[in-house]
């Protein structure tokens, strides 16, 4: 966990600032807490129930903001004198007894019978006193010296409530700033990582899922974050500042509580055990269903030409029931031994502190427990288990935060190609294969043994069936792929190995055109230019070079119009033309078609043939192609036979050589 935190420390420590503030006001907002119950239990016993402390009788016959007078005498209480008065509070009744009833008997049992009332202490010691019922406007009388003293005490209490409230607002502001600023950071180092990362890591992950990663998984932080402020901070400061107060109450009832905490802590271990295990199942099933809503959406097309939507649906119902199935055992888990548990122990315990304390004022062993000590202890015992509560909560969120941060710290963090990129001296074009063996997975080698040369500004064809190893030559060329310790040979470019160079500066000078044109987001001119700083005047120009003028007086708004997602607004003629123009923008001296004529009509290849003969000078061209049509007059052809270089001349001699590639052409010539 705390290697996740690390992880997520280098967000957040980007914004220092609005950290310190959001625990600066945590911490105001945890001693405004702490404020609360004194100044509640000075309300009480203090002044409201402080009526029934003694009343001495004075001399001073002025009026005077202490003294109160009754039935022609003056009383106070904040002087000692032999003689004195005491009133009782009984049923919401107040009585005068004009005598100084001993303490122990005040807090003790009273009955009132016959304007009699009698008091028994905890030893059953029994006193009667003769009393009279105060009216309200004597009550009043009585309650005068304490106005002042509790008003201040109300304003403080208000004041406290509306400071918490504001500090309250500003540390959940600068959390969520924080928060929203830390989850935008990783998505896009996220979407940066997924820039540089290896074709090895598509061809292993879906699509859906990588997209679930940055979209869904990058919230992982924002509850790791909110998680850690809770708990390991706001909790523990409630958790300090309440000792605090219960040690100031009384430190002996404070000592006690701590018996609670080797109880949580083998409890909660239980809990995360067994959630821990749920988590990482219910992150996962979210990530499938969103690869299975990911496959049914892109190939909704075809589910529909199959009538393939009932199977579809019964396995996506059986990856919802999964997910469902996961979520019920947390949600029972929580009930079972999480925070409802918690929630229903902090009552019970509240529970006992009022019956035990409860039962009007008692004197225990030493110390006095009032109504406000009361009030405030078990304020404070609140705010104790309050947080605990909260942990068992919130365990589960950070369990699944935990998982969905390591997911996405997994993508930003991958092994990624060197970003270095420096400017290089264009290639000649010359290139070499030297004995190359190569193997995706180790003991299954792809290429075995493959070597030939390609001149400067030539046209080579690469031609085989499907598995050969076509592809793979290509992947090895653009550095999709590197040669690992389990493989063996070389690729040099104009006699120099390719991986002597960074990735980034390298590819500069190569260009591909994909089977399948890909199309973003934008205008026609957005695509050409992909990458490239021509103007539109020179997209315009390359378009046209590639057979793109008809495609150009077709369109609305011509080099700007608007293209749809994936290019669906075009054929794939016209993306391919588009893709085509998108390459010659960069200038490469290396310039591979992989399978690029492979979905084109006739007459577009033939539009493509001529732009490839205005731009193949001084360009070295390698075609991969089913269609050998497209590689007739290449200056050589190279045939590849499950991973093997078997053939390697120009078409004629091919053909006469009756080989694989006579088979091949005389099987595409027939149809």
């Amino acid at each position: 966990m705390f290697k996740t935190i690390k992880k997520v420390w280098r967000y957040i420590s980007k914004y220092k600032k609005l950290l310190v503030i959001s625990i600066s006001t945590m911490l105001i907002v945890q001693l405004l807490n702490l404020a609360s119950p004194l100044i509640v239990k000075a309300i009480m016993d203090d002044y409201l129930v402080a009526i029934e402390k003694p009343w001495y009788e004075t001399e001073v016959t002025v009026d005077s903001k202490d003294a109160v007078s009754f039935n022609g005498k003056y009383y106070i209480q904040n002087t000692v004198s032999d003689s004195g008065a005491t009133i009782v509070i009984y049923k919401a009744s107040y009585y005068f007894i004009e005598d100084l009833v001993p303490s122990d008997f005040v807090k003790g049992n009273k009955t009132i019978n016959d304007g009699k009332i009698t008091f028994t202490n905890q030893e059953g010691s029994v006193l009667v006193f003769d009393a009279v019922k105060l009216t309200s406007k004597e009550t009043r009388n009585f309650y005068e010296p304490f106005i002042n003293p509790l008003t201040v005490l109300l304003i403080l209490l208000a004041l406290r409530l509306f400071l918490q409230i504001i500090f309250t607002y500003i540390q959940r502001i600068t959390t969520a700033s924080i928060n929203v600023n830390i989850v935008r950071d990783a998505r896009v180092d996220a979407v940066t990582s997924l820039q540089q990362l290896p074709m090895s890591y598509f061809e292993e992950e879906p699509a859906g899922k990588i997209a679930n990663r940055i979209i869904h998984d990058v919230g992982g932080m924002m509850g790791l974050f909110s998680t850690i402020m809770n708990l390991m901070l706001n909790a523990s400061l409630s958790i300090i500042f309440a000792y605090v107060g219960m040690f100031y109450l009384d430190p002996k009832l404070a000592i006690w509580t701590f018996i609670i905490f080797p109880l949580v802590y083998f409890w909660l271990k239980l809990f995360v055990r067994n959630l821990n295990l749920i988590a990482v199942k219910v992150n996962e099933q979210r990530s499938l269903i969103t690869a299975n809503l990911n496959e049914i959406i892109n190939g909704i097309g075809i589910l529909q030409v199959f009538n393939y939507e009932e199977e579809t649906t019964s396995n996506f119902n059986a990856l919802s029931k999964s997910y469902m199935n996961e979520q019920l055992k947390e949600n029972k888990l929580h009930l079972g031994l999480g925070w409802n548990m918690i929630r229903l122990i902090g009552s019970l315990v509240t529970s006992f502190v009022v019956l035990y304390f409860g039962n009007g004022y008692l004197t225990i062993v030493g110390f006095t427990v009032t109504a406000g000590t009361i009030y405030a202890y078990n304020t404070y015992l609140s705010a104790i288990f309050e947080p605990v509560g909260i942990l068992f909560r919130e365990i589960g969120n950070l369990q699944h935060s935990l998982v969905r941060t390591e997911r996405i710290f997994k993508l930003i963090d991958g092994d990624k190609e060197s970003s270095e990129k420096y400017d290089i001296a264009p290639y000649q074009g010359n290139i070499k294969f030297d004995d190359v063996w190569f193997s995706y997975v180790k003991g299954h080698p792809v290429l075995k043994g493959v070597s030939f040369e390609i001149k400067a500004n030539s046209m080579v064809g690469i031609v085989g069936h499907t598995g050969s190893g076509k592809s793979t030559l290509m992947n090895l060329l653009l550095r999709f792929y590197d040669l690992k310790d389990i493989d063996r040979g070389n690729i040099f470019i104009d006699d120099k190995d390719i991986t002597t160079e960074s990735i980034r500066s390298y590819r500069k000078h190569i260009g591909i055109i994909l089977q399948d044109p890909v199309m973003f987001s934008g205008t026609l001119y957005d695509n050409v230019k992909f990458g490239s700083n021509i103007t539109k005047e020179e997209a315009i120009k390359i378009v046209k070079s590639v057979g793109g003028a008809n495609l150009l007086d077709k369109l609305e708004h011509g080099i700007d119009e608007p293209i749809n997602r994936k290019g669906s607004n075009l054929s794939i003629g016209e993306r391919q033309i588009i893709s085509f123009a998108r390459v010659i923008a960069h200038d490469p001296r290396i310039l591979i078609m992989d399978e690029a004529t492979a979905n084109i009509d006739t007459e577009t290849e033939t539009i493509i043939q001529n732009a490839l003969d205005k731009v193949k000078k001084n360009r070295t061209v390698i075609i991969i192609a089913h269609r050998l049509s497209t590689i007739k007059n290449a200056n050589k052809i190279i045939v590849l036979e499950k991973g093997l270089k078997v053939e390697e001349g120009n078409h004629e001699e091919l053909v006469a050589r009756d080989g694989v590639y006579a088979n091949i052409y005389r099987s595409q010539v027939k149809k």
